[in-house]
């Protein structure tokens, strides 16, 4: 596996574990949009390591040991998601957990799941 699908899988398996095929590819979608975004870096793993942008993220990534079938699943997700040419969010640039609401004064483009798209 290459890099850049190993961190998106590890940002899949931490942000959207739990959740539904449509949002784990959402939770994709904002990563992918991002690196087209002059606002960001251009690569996923550089997205996801940016600082203060992804919870879970505290200075290196590590493949999670815990709950296997949700790690293959986001493994696979994460391969495949070049190939699913999905728009669930509508080019949004961010995201957070439903309870959290429309942060920053951005427009709601989404909510899939648990997450709230802008």
């Amino acid at each position: 596996m290459d890099a850049a699908t190993l961190c998106l899988a590890i940002a899949l398996y931490h942000e959207a574990r739990g959740e539904s095929n449509k949002a784990k590819l959402a939770v994709a979608e904002v990563i992918h949009n991002r690196t087209k975004s002059s606002k960001f870096p251009n690569d996923y793993c550089s997205v996801i390591k940016q600082r203060g942008q992804f919870s879970f993220y505290r200075g290196s990534i590590k493949v999670p040991t815990k709950e296997k079938e949700s790690w293959n699943e986001c493994v696979k997700i994460a391969q495949n998601f070049n190939k699913s040419k999905t728009n669930y969010t509508n080019g949004a640039l961010y995201f957070n957990h439903q309870r959290l609401g429309v942060r920053f004064n951005l427009q709601k483009k989404a909510h899939i799941g648990k997450h709230v798209f802008f």
